[in-house]
Order: structure tokens, then C-alpha cells, then sequence
């Protein structure tokens, strides 16, 4: 992170080893959000934007919104302004990839610097959502934003338009954060404020990679 222009964070040596295999069998897959959890059902490729309600909004929102806080975060002792400082400053590095999570590209154009991009491209940029069924991506030279069948995310490009934006893409739990009445105001914050987020995200990673270690 240091490197990247993001928080210095000191490490804190002690988490111990588990002695064998035996306590990963114990959990289950899930410990990261599930980026649609609770969305309506993706039936049709061919109209994917049967999907949003009359504001944009992908249908059943809010039940995502219940899951990200209450099934994830809240459980760990997270507020929401901790939830969208990790989102916003952990979703500035790297991409998806469709052969691992199903969905596919990077969040922001540099994806190698910390920023507050995350978050002022979420508000400032107009987004699409599509599916594996919108080849429309691949002859526009986004072939990189669609995803694995069966899944859906929100891209900055829109059908028919071709432009100079770089290929980005928002999952459907990364948009709940300007969705929510709760949520948004947070995430403008950080727009607005990038040295902010950098202490706060510093704060937030720093403990959720030091939960259950007992550190004093």
C-alpha cells in the first residue's frame, strides 16, 4: 500500500499459524460480499435491463445492501463508514477476472496507485449494466467487461457510443454504496476527499487484517 501512494500502516508481528488443515474445513465459502446476493434472478441475456427498477437501480437493492452489512461486515464489528472506506480503497487496485469470480475488469483506470477514483468515478460516470449476452462490448473494444454467464455488472461504456473512457466496471455490490441513503453520503465524502479516505481506509484495513489475532 505504502508504495502506491497509499496509508503507511504499521505491521503488528503475532498472528499465529494453525497447525494443520483441519480449521479451514470448518468454513464455507462466502467470507467476501457475493456481488448480486439477493438481486432479482438473471434469466435472459437478451434483456438484461429488465433487471432495474424505473430509478436504474437493479431490482431487490436493498436486500444486497442487508447482506453486505449484516452478513459481512457487521458480523466483523464494521461500521458503514468503515464498509465503504475498505470498498473504496481496496477496489482502486487490481481487476476481476471472469475465469475466477465470473465478472470482469478493472474498477478504475490506474490500478496500481492509490486514489479516490473508486468513488468519484461511481458518482461522475454514467453506468451500464450488462451481461455474458452483451457482444455488443466485445465489437466496441470492451470485450474485457463481459462477464462469465449467468452474471451481471455495470460498465462505463454504453452501446452504440464509442469514446476515449478506459474500460471500468462497478459489480452490483460495489453501486449499493450510491444507492443507499445511508451509504451515499459516505461516498461522497471520500470523493471530495482523498486524504480522508486514506486515513480511514489505513484504519480499517489495518484492523480486518488484524481481527481474531487478540493482539492487546
Amino acid at each position: 500500500l505504502e508504495v502506491t501512494g497509499g496509508p503507511v500502516i504499521d505491521f503488528q508481528p503475532g498472528r499465529v499459524d494453525h497447525p494443520d488443515e483441519s480449521y479451514w474445513e470448518q468454513m464455507s465459502y462466502g467470507r467476501l460480499p457475493a456481488a448480486e446476493k439477493y438481486c432479482c434472478p438473471h434469466l435472459d441475456d437478451s434483456n438484461v435491463s429488465s433487471s432495474l427498477d424505473e430509478t436504474g437501480k437493479v431490482k431487490g437493492w436493498e436486500g444486497l445492501c442487508t447482506h453486505v452489512r449484516n452478513e459481512v461486515f457487521y458480523r466483523m464489528g464494521f461500521n458503514d463508514q468503515e464498509i465503504v472506506a475498505l470498498l473504496c480503497g481496496g477496489h482502486v487496485y487490481g481487476r476481476c477476472h471472469p475465469n475466477a469470480s465470473g465478472y470482469a475488469g478493472p474498477w478504475v483506470e490506474n490500478m496500481t496507485e492509490f486514489s479516490n477514483e473508486y468513488a468519484t468515478d461511481m458518482i461522475e460516470d454514467e453506468w451500464t449494466l450488462v451481461s455474458h449476452g452483451d457482444t455488443w462490448l466485445d465489437a466496441q473494444g470492451s470485450a474485457e467487461l463481459r462477464p462469465a454467464p449467468g452474471n451481471r455488472q455495470f460498465v462505463n461504456q454504453k452501446k452504440g457510443v464509442t469514446g476515449d473512457d478506459p474500460n471500468q466496471m462497478m459489480l452490483l455490490s460495489d453501486m449499493i454504496l450510491a444507492w443507499d441513503p445511508d451509504f451515499r453520503p459516505i461516498l461522497e465524502m471520500y470523493a471530495e476527499d482523498e486524504d480522508k479516505l486514506k486515513v480511514d481506509f489505513g484504519a480499517a484495513f489495518k484492523r480486518l487484517t488484524e481481527l481474531g489475532c487478540g493482539f492487546p
